[in-house]
């Protein structure tokens, strides 16, 4: 009986070795769920380089960052919801993902000049989350040479972050330039659980469990350079190049097997067979530059519209040591990623209008995220954004934003009876923004 288990996916990074060929995956580069942060900025799509006037512009935009005039202080919140309804044949699994996580905390400083602007910021960011879920209860696999029940459960948790020390000038009335250093870490949690059991009481077996873990630590550093021109009062122009960033990943991963077998007639319980095995590897990864611009146009003090583009290009992704995967080598993995990734622009756009007669603000926004394989198996994600700016006192500003998305993936089988595999996804997040200034 073949009880091999093909993982879909490691969450170990960009490649992960599945009946034997390398599938090039970009888990801590290029995530569904990388919205930003600041809660304002998320509602209007991430539309921000342009309009940013308060912390969160040392994420989108660090020249932005000119256009604050007082100390400011900033915290913020992040409620994840996420639903994924696996489905093979006559089969379907749905499992909820939900989590809370602390997006961002910082503080912004205007230096006191004679003329023009200078500001600085430090501050923590949660760029991107890394929960997903998948399970898949109670598979009868008909093979004649495999006839079991078979379920499978993924489960992985954890985010990459920056601690971002960025700074403002005004080179000129209407241009202002930045830039940000930005610190990487992070972590993910990944399990993956497979189970047969032997329904039909055909084999010497009663049940199979194999479980996969790994932990992996992240570390990398990278800068992003922004500029900001003030065409008019009305129109502002945004522009920023983040280099590339080599993460240096350290994985600690974990194997273990048990199996249950069938009692002898003249046995109460027969033994059980272990086995475990247990490992750290180490490599290194970097991304492609990226390169945004936007612009933001304001009418009449009450209504904000912004569009931004963002452009990545995947195929430059690239091991920077030998990949955590034997039998292929460095240049071996980066043809491969080469051969299957392809360029994409991400597109955000945001609209943001000031109740008249009040500190009221409300937002929407869109961000489409395409994919970056070019045989596109798992769909564009699109996502729309809402939300509330609510000034609770001259000091104090409270703002909230609701994300929504969906998808459908296609992907390769799990096993040689389950060759195909549907998934629909559906996330929603909320985040909650507190900023004081003084």
């Amino acid at each position: 009986m073949n009880r091999k288990i093909k993982l879909m996916l490691t969450a170990a990074g960009v490649c992960a070795l599945m009946a034997g060929s390398l599938q090039a995956q970009d888990e801590f580069f290029r995530n569904g769920l990388q919205f930003g942060v600041g809660a304002r900025a998320i509602a209007m799509g991430g539309a921000y380089g342009a309009v940013g006037d308060d912390y969160t512009a040392s994420f989108w935009n660090p020249a932005a960052l000119a256009q604050i005039r007082r100390f400011e202080f900033t915290g913020g919140l992040s409620r994840l919801s996420r639903e994924n309804t696996a489905g093979f044949l006559d089969s379907s699994t749905v499992v909820d993902l939900n989590s809370t996580k602390l997006n961002e905390l910082g503080f912004a400083y205007p230096v006191p000049t004679y003329r023009g602007s200078l500001v600085f910021s430090f501050g923590f960011n949660r760029v991107k989350t890394f929960g997903s879920n998948f399970a898949l209860s109670d598979v009868y696999n008909s093979l004649p040479d495999d006839s079991v029940s078979q379920s499978w459960k993924e489960r992985e948790d954890g985010g990459l972050n920056n601690w971002t020390i960025a700074g403002a000038i005004d080179l000129s009335p209407n241009f202002s330039a930045g830039i940000g250093m930005n610190f990487w870490s992070g972590n993910n949690d990944y399990q993956f659980t497979f189970v047969e059991n032997d329904i039909d009481s055909i084999y010497t077996f009663n049940d199979f469990r194999r479980d996969d873990k790994i932990n992996s630590e992240i570390n990398g550093f990278n800068v992003t350079f922004g500029g900001l021109y003030r065409v008019n009062k009305a129109l502002r122009l945004s522009a920023t190049i983040a280099t590339p960033t080599t993460l240096t990943i350290t994985e600690k991963w974990e194997t273990r097997e048990k199996t249950t077998f069938d009692a002898e007639p003249d046995e109460t319980y027969s033994p059980d067979e272990i086995y475990s095995d247990e490992g750290t590897t180490e490599y290194k990864i970097r991304s492609p530059f990226t390169f945004t611009a936007g612009a933001a146009l304001n009418l009449a003090g009450l209504v904000t519209v912004s569009g931004q583009i963002e452009h990545n290009d995947w195929s430059q992704l690239s091991y920077r040591s030998d990949p955590p995967i034997a039998d292929i080598s460095q240049d071996e993995a980066n043809d491969l990623i080469e051969e299957r990734y392809q360029e994409t622009q991400r597109i955000r756009l945001g609209a943001e209008l000031t109740l008249p007669g009040t500190a009221t603000q409300v937002r929407a926004g869109y961000f489409l995220d395409p994919s970056p394989y070019k045989n596109n198996t798992e769909g564009d994600r699109e996502y729309y954004s809402f939300g509330l700016g609510l000034l609770l006192d001259k000091q104090v500003k409270l703002d909230l934003a609701y994300v929504y998305g969906s998808w459908t993936e296609n992907n390769a089988g799990l096993n040689d009876f389950v060759t195909s595999l549907n998934e629909d996804i559906s996330v929603s997040k909320i985040f909650a923004s507190v900023s004081v200034r003084f």
